[in-house]
């Protein structure tokens, strides 16, 4: 069963050359030891089925007409701009998705820059930005997917009215997007493009896995499962920083990229924002592993992690029913100052009032109309009188 987990195993290989975007490659392994995702369904089939649907599985994708979430339907395909003298097209041709910049230029006539749209990043709560490859370097295109409006917005930084296609996507940027890429520079946005393995899968929090693979395969009925990190198994703060290594904020990177392993000291490989910084809401992160560590429920818990609420191999997003049940292994509905109103129906949704969510003021994506700011969900858990109006007022206009 196991021997097929190694042989002819399918990992996602880039080739720029020639202007070909990334495709399905056979190949045994990926990088330091990295087999990718699809290697472990076989053993365990069941964890593999729920990951695939959760949002870290599609964090970053080949872009195609599946995982582009913007449509590309006449008008529909088109974002003006504040500048009379630029607007942008997305486009579907015969070798793939396009965003084109039509500049009006001064000498009156029509000038356009098109690139590919070859790799999707985001899961799509928010929205999705797409990268393209030049060469061997990954820039990030200027026109993302906005799912509040469903709609192309400028993507987060861009200015809008001008056509930017040269940002570069560095290391940091696709550690937390990608389970691994063979870098070749320390800082910038230089890849290797035979090796690579997208959306944040198995390796990034077990490590990598060929060498357990491969002991399965030669000691099929041999004890235990050495050569793997098991999260479960470690101190509460070295499980929590398996997830800080992406959902604290950015941070200053140490060394080569893709070089933390689960189970090691996070601050060797990564050193965090300073605390003021480190504790704003963010998108990107909305820096839970911070705001979390200031909650009482965690300063007062010896074994509260992330995964006392999120399982993550299991697509929970936006279950509050669920996540309010793992409220209710500490608390007492009955503890609660709205039960006497609620009833029994607090039960279903400790988070609206408990984890409100909040608009991201720190990171906006501009607009003709303005400025749109994503909303996340806070991980500083507390009383939110403010959040419990808003609540009840929902409630209320509901029955």
């Amino acid at each position: 069963m196991l021997c097929t987990l190694l042989i002819g195993l399918p990992q996602i290989s880039a080739a720029a050359k020639n202007g070909q975007s990334p495709q399905t490659k056979e190949q045994i392994s990926v990088g330091d030891s990295y087999i990718g995702p699809a290697a472990c369904q076989g053993c365990h089939p069941d964890k593999y089925a729920g990951f695939i649907q959760t949002a870290h599985h599609i964090t970053s994708r080949l872009a195609d007409a599946h995982s582009i979430a913007g449509d590309f339907a006449a008008q529909a395909a088109f974002m003006w701009t504040r500048n009379d003298d630029l607007w942008f097209e997305m486009s579907a041709r015969a070798d793939g998705f396009y965003q084109t910049a039509n500049i009006m230029g001064k000498d009156n006539k029509l000038h356009e820059h098109s690139e590919r749209m070859e790799i999707v990043t985001g899961s799509g709560k928010i929205g999705q930005t797409y990268l393209y490859w030049k060469g061997n370097r990954l820039y990030q295109l200027p026109i993302s997917y906005w799912a509040a409006s469903g709609k192309w917005i400028n993507s987060p930084g861009f200015p809008d009215g001008q056509a930017v296609f040269d940002r570069p996507v560095g290391p940091r940027c696709m550690e937390c997007h990608a389970t691994y890429f063979e870098t070749e520079s320390y800082e910038r946005n230089v890849y290797g493009q035979e090796e690579f393995i997208l959306g944040i899968s198995c390796e990034r929090c077990h490590g990598p896995g060929a060498q357990h693979a491969q002991f399965q395969v030669d000691a099929p009925d041999g004890a235990g499962a050495p050569h793997i990190t098991h999260p479960g198994d470690l101190s509460r703060q070295r499980s929590i920083e398996i997830c800080a290594q992406c959902h604290s904020g950015a941070g200053i990177k140490h060394g080569r990229p893709f070089t933390y392993r689960p189970g090691l000291p996070l601050a060797e490989y990564i050193e965090p924002e300073p605390h003021d910084t480190q504790n704003r809401i963010g998108v990107h992160s909305n820096n839970q592993v911070a705001r979390l560590s200031l909650s009482a429920c965690f300063q007062q818990s010896d074994d509260l992690t992330c995964a006392s609420c999120h399982n993550p191999h299991a697509p929970e997003r936006g279950d509050r029913t669920l996540f309010s049940s793992r409220c209710l292994d500490c608390h007492s509905a009955e503890a609660c100052g709205m039960q006497p109103v609620l009833g029994h129906a607090i039960v279903d949704n400790c988070i609206d009032c408990h984890m409100p969510e909040r608009q991201d003021k720190k990171t906006g994506v501009q607009s003709a109309r303005g400025m749109d700011f994503p909303v996340m969900p806070e991980h500083l858990i507390g009383i939110y009188p403010d959040a419990t109006q808003r609540f009840m007022a929902r409630r209320a206009a509901d029955n």
